[in-house]
């Protein structure tokens, strides 16, 4: 009896140990962070950029003592929804991991943060912004603007500047936008509010990314005779549809795209002169006006800049923007003021407890999360979104909001 009494113990503290994707907190020990991104594939540009901003914020947090203790990033490359999947499984069963940052890509996002939120293991959004990511979720936070925000900001921008300086009483306004959750979220946003404000959505198209001839799109849109046109694609097939757009001459006076195409600078190097005049809501890159940030976050995004270059030799991005804001507050608001283990539940009591103001962000936003049952749980609600256009070859500035803008818009 008292063997068995010593056996049942011995199983208990072995169970314990091995627990629930707990670290400890030690300075002697190492935190092991898990980071599934696209780093090859059709996305690879935005993901590599979007973990070098990752990757500053923890290289800045560590140099400058934020961090008691040391953190490590486990990273993975996932191209695929089974891929992304898989990645969550092994880097919660076998390095086990209490948080997870990711993953650039909403079709990404979406299986690998569900599949984290059933091993209730911390996943943490730096950049995808389909709105069903976070709803819901526990165990899911994510630090950027969703696509809804996103589409407002295009409707938004439309309907206060460009609107006004086309004349029209009445404008016809086409969406165009690809059939997944990413595009959406984006066009849904886009088509709900424009119906609030009254603005008239002649067609919304919806294509798949992967099986569709931008010709027969484009003159669709002809057909359409739209005043403006509302994209949500990505780079490659956002590009080819523009310029089927302009082969056919189609008199639009604006294009506004959102953020996985029209504002990459990608975009700019395969259309040179093509893409000047388009617009792109889309979350901030580092060029927003200092107006639009604290003096905190002005130091902070002099710190960010510099860090990022120093490791990519490239100036920041928005995905490497985005990637330094999701990782600096995991890193700099919610870790450091865990008072013990590091689990995903203590990791989550935190983050709930986040209150950066907007405009101590490198982006000119804030952090806070929404509570556990309302409908932004887990989401940044202090996320900044704007709009930029291309005003020369190669050449994007933020033009609305005005608070954000270094430029204003050439109608």
């Amino acid at each position: 009896m008292r063997l068995r009494v010593i056996l049942i113990a011995i199983v208990l503290l072995l169970v314990a140990a091995c627990g629930d994707s707990s670290q400890s907190l030690s300075s002697s020990q190492t935190i092991t962070i898990g980071a599934i991104y696209p780093l090859s594939g059709p996305q690879a540009s935005g993901g590599k950029e979007e973990l070098g901003g990752v990757q500053a914020a923890l290289q800045l947090a560590q140099a400058q003592g934020v961090l008691d203790h040391r953190v490590q990033l486990r990273i993975i490359d996932a191209i695929t929804p089974a891929q992304a999947t898989a990645a969550v499984d092994q880097l919660v069963r076998q390095d086990h991991v209490p948080a997870i940052l990711g993953t650039y890509g909403s079709t990404l996002s979406a299986p690998a943060s569900a599949r984290a939120e059933k091993l209730k293991t911390i996943y943490w959004e730096t950049g995808a912004v389909a709105d069903p990511i976070t709803a819901q979720r526990r165990y899911v936070f994510r630090t950027v603007a969703t696509g809804s925000s996103l589409g407002h900001m295009a409707v938004t921008f439309t309907h206060d500047v460009l609107i006004p300086a086309s004349g029209l009483s009445a404008p016809r306004v086409v969406i165009v936008h690809v059939n997944d959750i990413y595009g959406q979220s984006v066009g849904g946003g886009e088509l709900g509010l424009a119906q609030q404000l009254g603005i008239k959505v002649v067609d919304t198209i919806s294509y798949n990314p992967n099986a569709f001839d931008p010709h027969a799109l484009a003159g669709r849109v002809a057909d359409d005779k739209p005043d403006f046109l509302w994209d949500v694609s990505y780079l490659d097939d956002g590009v080819a549809i523009w310029q089927a757009i302009q082969s056919r001459h189609i008199p639009i006076k604006a294009a506004v795209g959102t953020s996985s195409a029209f504002c990459m600078p990608e975009f700019g190097r395969r259309l040179g002169a093509q893409a000047v005049g388009v617009y792109a809501a889309d979350k901030p890159d580092a060029t927003i006006s200092a107006a639009a940030l604290s003096p905190a976050g002005r130091k902070l995004l002099a710190m960010a800049v510099s860090s990022y270059e120093r490791y990519n030799h490239a100036a920041m991005s928005i995905p490497a923007v985005a990637g330094f804001v999701g990782a600096w507050t995991l890193l700099h608001d919610v870790l450091p003021n865990i008072p013990g283990a590091i689990t995903p539940g203590s990791i989550r009591a935190a983050a709930l407890k986040v209150d950066v103001p907007a405009g101590d962000s490198i982006n000119g936003g804030g952090v806070r999360f929404g509570a556990e049952g309302t409908l932004d749980q887990g989401q940044n609600t202090r996320a900044a979104a704007v709009v930029g256009q291309w005003q020369g070859v190669q050449d994007m500035r933020v033009v609305y909001p005005a608070a954000y803008a270094t430029a204003k818009p050439i109608l």
